[in-house]
């Protein structure tokens, strides 16, 4: 599959999967619920340390150099921990249905060569009918 192609494909399945739009919210929601965790817990003096925190927290990291205390704090962390992991499953479904689209692609071009192929079979040469024997020698193992 050529690169042009891959690309076409790539923004195709992210519209399909409206990846963005999920992204845009996802993000929103990150900063939202950092910005709630800096306002609620105290142990963050600046809305940085929460973004900090909250890193840890969706990437498991976890250095523990800041923890929520509040029961505030904690809903909220653990609401964001259970939402980016949805977030996780849905860039691996998009990763996923990017390289079936792909597969599915490269396999339609090879089709499409090889029935065109099989049309003009009586003016094929030799040597192009050796070739689509082998191929089909190779396609059976």
């Amino acid at each position: 599959m050529k690169k042009k192609n891959r690309s076409r494909v790539l923004g195709m399945v992210l519209r399909r999967t409206h990846f963005y739009e999920t992204l845009i919210v996802y993000l929103m929601v990150f900063f939202a619920i950092s910005f709630a965790i800096y306002r609620i817990e105290d142990v963050f003096d600046t809305y940085g340390n929460s973004l900090w925190y909250c890193f840890e927290l969706v990437t498991t990291v976890g250095f523990g150099d800041n923890v929520a205390v509040t029961r505030a704090g904690r809903v909220l962390s653990t609401c964001l921990s259970v939402y980016s992991i949805g977030m996780l499953a849905i860039i691996t479904s998009t990763v996923v249905t990017y390289h079936q689209v792909k597969v599915r692609t490269q396999q339609d071009d090879v089709i499409s060569m090889f029935m065109d192929k099989l049309e003009r079979l009586p003016e094929l040469d030799k040597d192009e009918l050796a070739d689509i024997s082998e191929r089909i020698r190779k396609m059976r193992l």
